[in-house]
C-alpha cells in the first residue's frame, strides 16, 4: 500500500468503531466459510498491506479456540508500519516474520501460506499491478489454501443515494480552497486510487490468474462524521477527489467540508446522529 511511513503513526481510521466493526465482520465471515469447508486451522499466514497490523489481528481473534495459532508473515511498504504490526500480533502466535516491499516486487516462499490477506489495499494499485500482484501470490499459497481481501473503494462502495454527500464535500472543498486563493495545479493524470473498479473486475482478474472465486459479497457500514474525516484526511482520497491540488491543502479542506456535508445529506441513525452508508467488497477464492 503506497502510503509513507508517517501515515502509519497511529493509522487513525482503522482504529474507529465503523472500521473495527465492518472489518470484524468481514473477517468473521472469512474464518467461517474456512471452517465450514473442513479446514482444521491456519497454520501459516501472510498480511499483505499490513499496515499497523489491524486485519492480522482480527483474523487471529475469529479464528475458533481449538485451532492452533499460525505463523504470521507481514507485508508492507512501510518499516515503521511493519514494527507496529508485529507488536500488535507477536504476542498472540509462534513466531512472526517481516517481508518490506511492495507485494508485486516481494519474493515469497512456494506454497508458504495456508492463508493470504490482503485488507483494504488492493484498489490503491492499477488493474496491471493488481494481476501482477495477484500472479506474485498465487504460488504463495498452498494447495487448498485461501485468499482473502476486501476494499472500500469499489465502483460499489457509494450508493446512488450517497453521491450528493461527495458532490457537497468536494463544492465546499473547493470553495474553501478558492477563498484562500489556492489555484488548481495542472497535473497529467488522476491517481490510480480515484479509479473505482467493480466488484466484476475482482472476479474476473481472481479467475484469469487462476484463483477459484468462492464468494464476492457486499458489506454495509455506517460512517459517521469522525470517520469521514480521517478517511478525508487520506492523501491519495484527497489527491483522487480534489484533482490537480497539492495535497495538504486538499486533505484539511476536505476534512473541513465532512461536517457540513454530512449534516446536510447524512442518514439520521435512532440517536439522530447523521451517517453515510459506504460498501465494502469482501472476497474469497481458493488454490486448487
Amino acid at each position: 500500500m503506497p502510503k509513507s511511513e508517517t501515515d502509519y503513526e497511529y493509522e487513525p481510521f482503522a482504529q474507529t468503531e465503523e472500521y473495527q466493526r465492518v472489518n470484524r465482520e468481514i473477517v468473521s465471515g472469512w474464518v467461517e466459510t474456512i471452517a465450514s469447508q473442513g479446514a482444521g486451522g491456519v497454520r501459516a499466514l501472510v498480511d499483505v498491506a499490513c499496515g499497523v497490523g489491524t486485519m492480522a489481528k482480527l483474523f487471529l481473534e475469529s479464528l475458533p479456540e481449538a485451532w492452533s495459532r499460525p505463523t504470521v508473515t507481514l507485508v508492507d511498504m512501510s518499516p515503521q508500519a511493519i514494527d507496529q504490526a508485529r507488536a500488535r500480533v507477536e504476542p498472540e502466535v509462534p513466531a512472526v516474520d517481516a517481508i518490506c516491499g511492495r507485494i508485486q516486487d516481494v519474493e515469497l516462499p512456494e506454497a508458504g501460506y495456508d492463508v493470504a490477506i490482503w485488507g483494504n489495499g488492493i484498489h490503491y494499485l492499477t488493474a496491471d499491478e493488481q494481476a501482477a500482484a495477484l500472479n506474485r501470490l498465487r504460488p504463495a499459497i498452498r494447495e487448498g489454501g485461501w485468499l482473502l481481501f476486501n476494499s472500500a473503494f469499489t465502483q460499489e462502495s457509494r450508493p446512488p443515494e450517497t453521491l450528493q454527500f461527495y458532490r457537497a464535500q468536494i463544492s465546499r472543498a473547493v470553495r474553501y480552497l478558492q477563498s484562500r486563493g489556492i489555484r488548481r495545479e495542472r497535473v497529467e493524470a488522476r491517481p490510480s486510487s480515484s479509479t473505482f473498479l467493480p466488484a466484476e473486475h475482482y472476479a474476473e482478474l481472481l479467475s484469469q490468474v487462476g484463483f477459484s472465486v468462492q464468494e464476492v459479497r457486499t458489506v454495509a457500514a455506517r460512517l459517521y462524521q469522525t470517520a469521514w474525516e480521517h478517511i478525508s484526511g487520506f492523501a491519495q482520497y484527497a489527491a483522487g477527489a480534489l484533482h490537480g491540488y497539492g495535497t495538504d491543502v486538499a486533505a484539511q479542506a476536505m476534512r473541513l467540508a465532512v461536517g457540513p456535508a454530512i449534516e446536510q445529506y447524512g442518514v439520521r441513525d435512532t440517536e439522530d446522529r447523521p451517517y453515510i452508508q459506504r460498501n465494502w467488497l469482501a472476497a474469497i477464492a481458493r488454490v486448487g
